[in-house]
C-alpha cells in the first residue's frame, strides 16, 4: 500500500468521522521501532508485543480508533481524542510504548477535503 493511498483512506475516515462527532477531534499517531526492539525476534515475539497489541484491540473496540496500517517499518493510527494531550497521554499509556518497544510521533489531522461517497 503505497503512502498516497494511506494518506487518501485517511482522508476519508477523517470526514467520515467529523461528520458524525464534531466534538471528537482527530490525531495521527505514527509508530516507530523503539529502542527496546530486538531486530533478531519477530513482531509477536517482542516482549510487550502482545500487550501492545491487546491495547489498540481495546482502543479499537473502544472507538477511540478509527483507522490503522504499517507501511514499510512503521505503522499508524488514526485516533479520536478530545485534546491533543488526552491522545498524548492515551498513547503514552500504551504497554509497548512503555517497555521501550515504539516511539511515537502524533498530530493533529485537520481535514480540508472531507469525504462524499461517489455519485452513483
Amino acid at each position: 500500500m503505497t503512502l498516497r493511498t494511506i494518506a487518501f483512506c485517511m482522508l476519508v475516515l477523517a470526514g467520515i468521522a467529523q461528520a458524525s462527532e464534531p466534538q471528537s477531534r482527530l490525531f495521527v499517531v505514527h509508530f516507530a521501532t523503539g529502542p527496546a526492539w530486538d531486530t533478531q525476534l519477530s513482531a509477536t515475539a517482542q516482549p510487550g508485543f502482545k500487550e501492545h497489541s491487546g491495547n489498540l484491540q481495546r482502543l479499537r473496540k473502544a472507538g477511540q480508533i478509527r483507522f490503522g496500517a504499517r507501511y514499510g517499518e512503521l505503522g499508524m493510527i488514526l485516533l479520536s481524542s478530545p485534546s491533543l494531550e488526552a491522545a498524548t497521554q492515551v498513547i503514552s499509556e500504551d504497554p509497548g510504548v512503555r517497555a521501550g518497544l515504539f516511539t511515537f510521533t502524533i498530530e493533529e489531522l485537520n481535514v480540508f477535503y472531507p469525504w462524499r461517497p461517489e455519485p452513483h
